[in-house]
């Protein structure tokens, strides 16, 4: 008994986008293609990191402050 394979050069049923998507798959070139996207990410991350402007400083309130505007009685 032979099993019969599919043709792989001719999209599914599916269409052309899942056959696409499954093409690294079918070329064995999976785990290169995650590493390469992975690279390209973290890279452009890291980019982004290296240029960015600095956070502006930030006052945290006090105690006092909070205080303050609790005890003010509401105006109508």
């Amino acid at each position: 008994m032979s099993r019969r394979g599919r043709r792989q050069s001719e999209p599914t049923y599916g269409g052309a986008l899942p056959w696409l998507l499954a093409l690294p798959a079918r070329m064995r070139v999976r785990p290169l293609l995650i590493a390469g996207i992975l690279a390209l990410v973290m890279g452009t991350y890291g980019h982004l990191l290296l240029t960015a402007p600095p956070m502006p400083p930030h006052k945290a309130p006090t105690v006092d402050q909070e205080i303050a505007e609790t005890s003010r009685p509401a105006h109508h």
